[in-house]
């Protein structure tokens, strides 16, 4: 079962919460832990949900790690911000036994693996189809030389001494992705040529993709031809999958083309990987794209440089894009952070005045509940000051309030408040799993 549907029924408003205890039928379910980084404090720590305890704590080499969760659940992927691009790996000890109507959490043992990672800058983790992937996106070409690649990692292997892993070596730099899509077939990203070879002015985002095959990386199929809509995805950033059809964010058209611009859409048709561009409703463009097991859309940002203040739902087999597909966010606030919960149906989002804003994607959208989750505070990328985080899992959304220091949960279903949990330190990035 996928990850994001086993939390949420870990962790979602299908359980009743009766003094911190969460019942299910005859007898008591566990809710789970949550793992989270100190804005101040070199440490990454998990928060004991039943409880509400801090239960461990990890060193790790800067404060506030970048987090992100494996597709099953169990692993939290460290980007530790050390200069020698360091990704430690945190096992939660969260497994999960199916019982039909309701999931049961059991708890194991947590510990930091010993197994690390190191490379050129780790950027875009992706854990998709039994793999995780980390895609390292090496130094400015003109910096110094470097290593650009991809490692992938067999998820059910990660617990061991030495993983199943492959490697693939970008031929370039490039701020790119990969990830698996099953039966030893592969997504890879293509460099910007331009900017490989120095051009400062160039852009380090790709503008296509190959699907590749077997350890050899055979490919199979291209989408990298900057000449064809259809087969290309300019200055690609932010991917999702639904129901096996990947979405990636492209660039907008040029002014006065809307069609130029648009999310570039992959999918097996007859046993053949296609594409084609599916045009944005305007003159604007997606930067991060998330979606959910059992939606009918995916959900990304939506404006032109930042901060983007719209949100933007996508129908994988639309056609096009529509302008009620557009979402502008209230009070003129930019979209700052969102996720998606378990069912695909509500969006949360966080905004810079510390608001917590519920939103219905459909039938249209609208907004149905709103907290005052945080005081107010700088969502710009690379803020100094304390930024809380937002982590959906399931039907909960958690937020994390570092001067406060404590971490509060909103209920996607009852549009309740839950748990207000105090917390030792200065509780930021959340472990949370979501688009690219």
């Amino acid at each position: 079962m996928h990850r994001r549907l086993k939390l949420g029924l870990a962790l979602g408003s299908s359980l009743i919460v009766l003094s911190g205890v969460a019942l299910a039928h005859d007898h008591a379910v566990s809710r789970g832990r949550l793992v989270f980084a100190d804005h101040e404090q070199p440490k990454v720590s998990i928060l004991d949900l039943d409880s509400g305890e801090v239960t461990h704590s990890f060193a790790v080499p800067k404060a506030n790690p970048v987090l992100s969760t494996t597709e099953d659940g169990r692993y939290t992927v460290i980007k530790t911000g050390d200069e020698a691009g360091t990704v430690r790996f945190l096992d939660t000890g969260l497994t999960y036994e199916s019982h039909g109507d309701h999931i049961d959490v059991e708890k194991g043992e947590v510990k930091l693996l010993d197994y690390t990672l190191t490379g050129d800058v780790p950027a875009h983790v992706v854990s998709e189809n039994g793999w995780l992937a980390v895609f390292f996106d090496g130094q400015r070409p003109w910096v110094r030389p470097s290593e650009p690649k991809a490692t992938f990692i067999k998820l059910d292997t990660l617990s061991e001494a030495k993983p199943t892993t492959l490697a693939w070596k970008s031929p370039a730099p490039q701020h790119g992705i990969a990830f698996a899509l099953g039966s030893d077939e592969w997504i890879v990203s293509t460099h910007n040529e331009p900017y490989a070879k120095g051009d400062q002015k160039a852009s380090s985002r790709s503008n296509g993709f190959k699907a590749v095959q077997g350890k050899d990386w055979k490919v199979v199929a291209s989408f990298e031809d900057l000449s064809d809509p259809q087969k290309s995805c300019k200055e690609f950033h932010g991917h999702a999958s639904l129901n096996n059809v990947h979405v990636f964010g492209c660039a907008q058209g040029p002014e006065g083309d809307a069609k130029a611009g648009g999310v570039l859409v992959l999918a097996k048709t007859n046993g053949q990987w296609t594409s084609r561009r599916v045009p944005y409703p305007d003159n604007r463009r997606s930067s991060t794209i998330k979606a959910r097991e059992g939606g009918q859309y995916l959900i990304a940002n939506y404006g032109n440089k930042g901060p983007y203040d719209a949100l933007l739902r996508i129908d994988p087999k639309a056609e096009t894009l529509k302008s009620e597909d557009i979402f502008q966010v209230p009070d003129g606030q930019a979209v700052c952070q969102f996720e998606v919960a378990s069912n695909g149906k509500r969006v949360a989002n966080l905004t810079a005045d510390g608001k917590l804003r519920i939103y219905d994607a459909a039938p249209a959208w609208k907004q149905v509940a709103q907290f005052d989750a945080v005081p107010a505070f700088d969502c710009a990328y690379g803020a100094r000051t304390p930024t809380p985080n937002l982590a959906v899992v399931g039907e909960s959304a958690f937020v994390s309030d570092p001067v406060n220091k404590r971490v509060r949960e909103y209920n996607l279903g009852s549009l309740q408040q839950g748990l207000d949990l105090p917390v030792d330190g200065m509780p930021a990035n959340l472990a949370s799993g979501g688009g690219s």
